[in-house]
């Protein structure tokens, strides 16, 4: 593209600024290399690159203004943040499935009862996936309470506070989180999730931009690492909490 000049004469200072002009046939053609450049933008893209325009228009020092400035101007309007990376995720054992499961077991039916079978985090990262992978399964018992898996995947917000859910249900709802795209708010307040639970939350938030809230106040989190953010209701505190109990 070649560079176009349009010599501008000062007719008055205001401010500390130039209010500077041009013929017709300058402006014209500085409005044609202005459409090339704004073509493949959005209309609110193109306000914005217009203001850049003008704004550069008004503070530049030299005695003319070329297609240089101008670009200059419009790259600084819509540049591109490229999305934080997701954290390093620490190493955490997997278990055997418990005795009493196969895996077949996990995969099929509409309930799971584990109202009578002791498992640890461990066997519940290893339980997790086969788990997820049972489209049929709407209900897991535990032997105080359930888990409405049919929610967790149908649902976009969840108000899941004071049920009395441990590492194991976080672990189990983690790995539904990671894979959603329908759910975008979950309330797990004043539950009895600790570190493992955390841990599970964090991997699965860092992966999938889909969750906007998560609020996990009065568990029983350490806080190790970075402080936790306990209610994460946007993106620097979702990533925040990521960092914290996964780097």
């Amino acid at each position: 593209m070649s560079k176009r000049r349009a010599d501008l004469a000062p007719e008055s200072k205001a401010a500390g600024k130039q209010r500077l002009t041009m013929s017709d046939e300058e402006a014209a053609a500085n409005e044609v290399l202005l459409d090339e450049m704004l073509g493949g933008l959005s209309e609110s893209e193109q306000n914005q690159a217009v203001h850049s325009v003008v704004h550069g228009v008004q503070t530049v020092s030299d005695e003319f203004l070329d297609a240089h400035i101008m670009l200059a101007g419009l790259a600084d309007e819509t540049e591109v943040i490229a999305p934080p990376e997701p954290p390093e995720l620490p190493e955490l054992s997997m278990g055997e499935l418990p005795a009493e499961l196969t895996e077949d077991a996990l995969t099929t039916g509409v309930e799971l009862d584990l109202s009578r079978i002791s498992i640890t985090a461990a066997q519940a990262r290893r339980m997790a996936p086969l788990i997820c992978s049972n489209g049929d399964l709407n209900i897991i018992k535990f032997a105080e309470h359930e888990l409405m898996i049919g929610e967790l995947r149908e649902e976009d917000e969840l108000e899941w506070d004071s049920e009395e859910y441990t590492d194991i249900e976080a672990i189990f709802i983690a790995e539904y989180v990671k894979h959603t795209t329908v759910l975008k708010r979950l309330d797990l307040a004043r539950n009895q999730i600790g570190d493992d639970g955390a841990f599970a939350l964090a991997a699965a938030v860092s992966v999938n931009p889909t969750i906007e809230y998560l609020n996990l106040e009065s568990n029983n989190l350490s806080g190790t690492g970075a402080q936790p953010h306990h209610v994460l209701n946007d993106e620097e505190h979702l990533s925040a909490f990521a960092r914290g109990h996964c780097g």
